[in-house]
């Protein structure tokens, strides 16, 4: 028996529909497929331009030029211009001025083309980056109660980057208690010697060294003539000190009258309080000519006086 073609053709309909309901969830899968594989990239390249703007802020704050500036003009460099093409470039710059922060946020719309059909034309892509500017610590717990002369540094350039270590001794015994020559140290407290003077004992030195001072902070100011410990034989610093081997320690530099000339980062590699009282390490940066703050730590590496960039986000 034939069916009717009424029943046919709306049989047919009922198909029609229901392949153009395929069609559209097919097509719309296959958008969410393309478009949002075109999104992850679009999102990495903006990701690579702020963390460059980020960067580029933070130079241009610290040379002058401006950060909102220069991060716009490399963020524009890499493909996405503030106020054109419906991008976004935000900065914004906070913080004290030794520690600044640079932030870009960047907006741009990335156009689909499958997805369209979903009423999805396009979506907003947004990347975040921030860059710290500045010096990373002014204040610098656990500066070491160490002193060399600024001759182990000729012109101020110490011999970084050795593979084998020095040995430094102690001044002799004697009233001479400022190390001089290029394989002399001291110990010191920091303590003013000009007009304020202080017990620079043993006891002040070792708490210095593994941080259990009482003292809080004292502001060491460049040329100050900084007291350093009575020469002699100092046999429990040594061992206090050996719990830093191995690691870098802030170093202050002085001249032949004692006056401080800025500090070092010294490779410490040993530290023996036997017959030979002696340490040994090499150092790992130049004499950076910058006041600094000290106060009790320990042996913690710090960096310190150096304008750096890094991004934090």
């Amino acid at each position: 028996m034939n069916e009717p073609k009424a029943t046919r053709s709306f049989e047919r309909g009922q198909t029609l529909v229901l392949f153009a309901l395929f069609l559209t969830a097919l097509v719309g899968f296959t958008g969410l497929v393309v478009d949002g594989s075109g999104t992850l990239v679009q999102r990495r390249d903006m990701q690579n331009a702020a963390d460059l703007a980020a960067m580029a802020g933070g130079y241009g704050y610290l040379n002058g030029t401006g950060a909102a500036a220069a991060a716009r003009q490399v963020a524009s460099a890499h493909g996405f211009t503030d106020s054109v093409n419906g991008a976004t470039v935000a900065v914004s710059v906070a913080g004290p001025s030794d520690a600044t922060t640079v932030t870009v946020n960047i907006t741009a719309p990335h156009q689909n083309f499958f997805s369209g059909v979903l009423g999805f034309s396009s979506w907003q892509v947004s990347t975040t980056a921030t860059s710290l500017a500045g010096i990373p610590n002014e204040v610098a717990g656990g500066a070491m109660p160490i002193i060399f002369n600024t001759d182990v540094c000729p012109g101020g350039t110490c011999p970084t980057g050795l593979i084998s270590s020095h040995a430094y001794d102690e001044p002799p015994s004697g009233p001479q208690s400022i190390p001089l020559g290029g394989t002399e140290f001291n110990w010191t407290v920091f303590c003013l010697a000009n007009g304020n003077p202080c017990n620079a004992n043993t006891n002040l030195v070792a708490g210095l060294i593994d941080g259990s001072s009482p003292t809080t902070q004292a502001v060491v100011d460049l040329n100050t003539i900084i007291d350093p410990l009575n020469a002699g034989a100092h046999t429990s610093l040594f061992n206090a000190l050996a719990a830093a081997v191995g690691t870098d320690i802030t170093v202050a530099m002085v001249d032949n009258t004692g006056a401080l000339q800025g500090f070092a980062m010294f490779h410490l590699t040993g530290s023996s309080g036997g017959s030979t009282k002696e340490i040994t390490g090499y150092f790992q940066s130049s004499i950076s000519a910058q006041n600094l703050v000290i106060g009790p730590g320990g042996g913690t590496p710090h960096f310190y006086g150096i304008w750096s960039i890094r991004l934090v986000n």
